[in-house]
């Protein structure tokens, strides 16, 4: 697959571009959010790609959650697109952020007690959202766990569930609509490996798409792993961004 991933990306003349998903992507789903720590490998190829091309960190972590496991100097959007990171480090938000992050905060104190019913779950308050993370919850509860939080309704956001994970985002704010404000005539590179991810995949049918792991999807490329996205990534370093092309 990596080599039919080259063969399209040479026949299209090369990205210009490049958004990767962190979570599943560039690091393995780990058992708490703040152990996702990149390798130093990992860091330092990405590094090099975005100072061939510009390359963005595309989360739905907030920008708190993520830089101290980056580190600085990438270009961010995170909160799914709620918030964006530029290069000298400046931020920009969208609309009324800071109203969503107070709400975020409340609602995330109104359910805590979920952590006490469902042993293992992490209730989070992400600045902007809100995160049921239940990947220490025994398996035979988790379906439980499910129509609990469906019953949730709170104005101004919605739920949605992936791997391992339910959250309420803002409304509205996805991915795919944040890599499409930031592309112009760009041909781009876009890795992911969850939901959130797959409303990107179908808004960039022509563009250069890879699913990390496995799932339906409808991403144009899949990889199994994220070490596979990163032997991609340094065989594209390599063959398509190097400075003596």
């Amino acid at each position: 697959m990596i080599d039919d991933i080259l063969k399209y990306i040479k026949e299209k003349g090369g990205i210009t571009k490049a958004f990767l998903d962190y979570d599943g992507t560039l690091v393995n789903l780990t058992s708490d959010p703040k152990l996702a720590v990149a390798d130093k490998e990992t860091i330092d190829l990405v590094r090099s790609i975005s100072s061939r091309i510009p390359t963005y960190i595309i989360t739905g972590r907030a920008l708190d959650s993520i830089l101290p496991l980056i580190g600085p100097g990438f270009m961010v959007i995170a909160l799914h697109g709620a918030q964006f990171l530029d290069r000298e480090g400046k931020v920009r938000t969208i609309e009324g952020f800071d109203e969503y992050v107070r709400r975020s905060r409340d609602i995330a104190s109104r359910y805590k007690y979920l952590e006490k019913m469902f042993p293992g779950l992490k209730v989070l308050d992400k600045g902007g959202g809100v995160q049921f993370h239940y990947y220490n919850v025994h398996s035979t509860r988790v379906r439980e766990l499910e129509e609990v939080v469906k019953s949730i309704s709170e104005e101004c956001f919605e739920l949605y569930a992936g791997k391992y994970i339910f959250e309420l985002r803002i409304k509205g704010v996805n991915k795919g609509t944040a890599i499409r404000r930031e592309m112009n005539n760009d041909f781009i590179l876009f890795a992911g490996d969850d939901e959130t991810d797959e409303e990107a995949f179908r808004v960039l049918r022509d563009q250069v798409t890879v699913k990390i792991g496995d799932g339906i999807t409808d991403a144009k490329f899949r990889l199994k792993t994220p070490d596979e996205l990163k032997n991609l990534l340094s065989l594209i370093l390599e063959k398509h961004l190097s400075k003596g092309d």
